[in-house]
């Protein structure tokens, strides 16, 4: 071998190459480096440490990156154990991060701004809308901590999400920081849950100010008005996305297989193996039905367009990838499937996953744009709040 193209691993670089691992959820990946940083001496560091339970936190593997803090939790600094809340936070688990925190003050450390993201991020995804306001105003009183503009985003998105859709807009307008697209987007995105057309007019103009092609802000005023049932409203929305030469995003899901990435797109039929995936969703459809399973489909709808509504949930992403996941034996018997998503996942997929976990006996781990997701026996562990 030439000694010359031979290049000794650090720490840096194996903290490094596990930080691109996790922003692609890579599993495999990370579980190479992670053996690769055993051999090489490296697994005691804090930084790769710190790395490793970041890494598995965002493979949705929290149980492993809570063992891996465990190991370092006598040598732990802020990094670590923000990391190891940041990684509860991405659950939802909101209990978990709290008890966390305190362990951590137990210890004598200050928490600082990650801290508290980590703890409104939690209350964000579990929709704890008094302990998210709590946590916001105790952080500068009490602790010293001046929230950013992230740590309003957060209590702004469980504010609206929960109802609050007015006062979560007030907040946005007097709050010390010039709200970004994450926050119009976040209201935009709670206005569709609860149908409140009028305030997602106001807050689409916002939302594309920041990019007048924004299709997010588009395709969620769209599903305000068909909520609202104004479809004349939601015809107008398409129009303007035309003459603006806005395309939606499509939706795309993919697997991990033998160290292979599969990607599936809405309403693929390229894959090598589609016909038995196709298959294995009409099994599995006729199966879930008997569960007592329904189409998540706008009751206003015609009846033939209702129809070939629910065609077309069954050839989402998610359940491509989720059917290749079941025929190719992805993951080993006894560990979950693991699909990853670019968009949120629809409400019908969500229902339908949570009867597949009884169907295949299997867990099911989705990471979609915004969080984790873990279906088991028939129950998601975000409590339908997402």
């Amino acid at each position: 071998m030439n000694n010359s193209s031979t290049v000794s691993s650090n720490m840096y670089a194996i903290s490094g190459a596990l930080r691109a691992t996790a922003e692609f959820a890579a599993l495999e990946q990370c579980k190479i480096i992670h053996a690769h940083t055993i051999l090489a001496g490296f697994h005691a560091y804090l930084v790769v440490g710190n790395a490793l339970v970041d890494a598995y936190g965002k493979c949705g593997l929290i149980a492993d990156s809570r063992n891996i803090f465990n190991q370092l939790l006598p040598n732990a600094n802020i990094f670590l154990w923000n990391s190891m809340m940041g990684a509860y936070a991405q659950q939802g688990d909101e209990k978990s991060v709290i008890k966390l925190f305190y362990d951590m003050k137990f210890r004598g450390f200050s928490p600082d701004e990650y801290s508290f993201l980590a703890l409104l991020t939690s209350c964000s995804n579990s929709g704890s809308v008094h302990e998210a306001e709590k946590w916001l105003n105790c952080m500068k009183d009490d602790y010293g901590v001046e929230p950013q503009l992230q740590h309003y985003t957060c209590f702004i998105n469980a504010m609206a999400r929960d109802g609050g859709i007015a006062e979560a807009k007030a907040l946005a307008m007097k709050m010390p920081y010039e709200a970004d697209a994450a926050v119009w987007r976040s209201l935009l995105t709670a206005c569709a849950v609860h149908g409140a057309s009028e305030v997602a007019q106001e807050v689409t103009q916002r939302l594309l100010e920041h990019n007048p092609r924004d299709d997010s802000a588009f395709v969620l005023l769209a599903n305000v008005n068909a909520t609202a049932g104004k479809w004349a409203e939601v015809a107008e929305v398409r129009k303007l996305m035309r003459r603006r030469g806005v395309r939606k995003e499509g939706g795309m899901s993919w697997i991990e297989f033998r160290g292979e990435v599969h990607v599936f797109l809405a309403g693929d039929r390229n894959h090598e193996r589609m016909n038995e995936i196709y298959a294995k969703l009409a099994e599995l459809r006729a199966e879930i039905k008997k569960l007592g399973y329904k189409e998540v489909v706008d009751e206003k709808l015609h009846e033939m367009e209702a129809a070939e509504k629910r065609e077309l949930l069954w050839s989402h992403s998610e359940k491509l990838a989720l059917a290749f996941g079941v025929v190719s034996g992805a993951a080993p018997p006894g560990k979950a499937l693991r699909i990853l998503k670019n968009l949120r996942i629809c409400k019908d997929c969500h229902e339908a996953f949570k009867c597949i976990s009884i169907v295949i006996k299997r867990e099911i781990v989705v990471r979609d744009v915004n969080r984790y997701h873990r279906f088991v026996h028939g129950n998601c562990n975000c409590g339908d709040y997402w």
